[in-house]
């Protein structure tokens, strides 16, 4: 008699627990957009909408849980289940995550708008946010380029305004935010595997993978790219989607091959 599959199971309690804690930041997001809202009755300007509040935080909040993931593996493996289930329990929940947050995000974005509407004097901003991009200046001094790429990444992934675009906006946020955290699983991996060495490389690894794969995204939707990676504009449409799934694939690989025997602490 063949035995049902656990890593259903798996992928929905790490769903369920995962989507818990996003719950609770984009609680925290709504409070710093009323605050927003409130300041801007005393001040007269305009507000960024609740989508876009959370855009530019999602990236962070998902990169921390991916990091985290590592620390169901013990969990999982003092009850019998294998580390193959746990790697595609966790990453069926990780894709269920990254699809959640910005459908739930654009549903309180819609709610608050319409609640907006009825006071005259609160307008929301039109938030040209891949124009921030374009006014960074170039850093003669490399460390400070590279710096510069990785805080432009987190806080200013490839957007697509949801109003032009509402199907392609969650999937480029999906995308982004599912991105994010196979990085921060695979750098998690890394130092529980490999310790606090190979968990620094790993974020060395991470970081760069990160920042091709929004230069890339940038030209695959034709949106502004860094001065310092123009040079990305020679390749076509086709291959940086291309190196864009190899990115996914390759962090992937790295999880299953450093959790595939590791030695779990019970």
């Amino acid at each position: 008699m063949k035995q049902n599959a656990i890593y259903p199971k798996v992928a929905l309690d790490m769903f369920v627990v995962q989507l818990t804690w996003a719950l609770g930041f984009l609680g925290v997001m709504l409070l710093v957009h009323i605050g927003k809202i409130i300041a801007s009755t005393f001040g007269d300007y305009e507000v960024d909408s609740y989508f876009n509040v959370v855009f530019i935080a999602a990236n962070i909040f998902m990169f921390v849980v991916g990091i985290l993931c590592v620390n169901f593996l013990p969990h999982y493996v003092s009850n019998g289940v294998t580390r193959k289930d746990y790697f595609k329990g966790a990453l069926i929940g990780a894709l269920g995550l990254s699809v959640a947050l910005p459908v739930i995000a654009s549903i309180g974005s819609l709610l608050s708008k319409v609640i907006l509407n009825l006071f005259e004097k609160i307008t929301i901003k039109e938030a040209d946010i891949n124009s921030v991009i374009t006014d960074i200046e170039t850093d003669s001094n490399i460390i400070g380029n590279i710096v510069d790429s990785v805080v432009q990444s987190f806080i200013v992934p490839p957007y697509i305004d949801p109003t032009s675009n509402f199907v392609l906006a969650i999937a480029i946020v999906s995308l982004n935010i599912f991105i994010y955290f196979l990085v921060g699983w695979l750098i998690g991996v890394a130092f529980y595997r490999l310790g606090t060495l190979g968990g620094l490389l790993f974020i060395v690894i991470g970081l760069a993978l990160i920042i091709v794969k929004d230069a890339l995204l940038r030209l695959i939707l034709n949106l502004p790219l860094p001065p310092k990676l123009a040079f990305i504009e020679s390749l076509s449409n086709s291959i940086g989607g291309i190196i864009i799934v190899a990115i996914i694939l390759l962090a992937l690989f790295g999880i299953r091959s450093l959790s595939k025997n590791m030695t779990v602490k019970l």
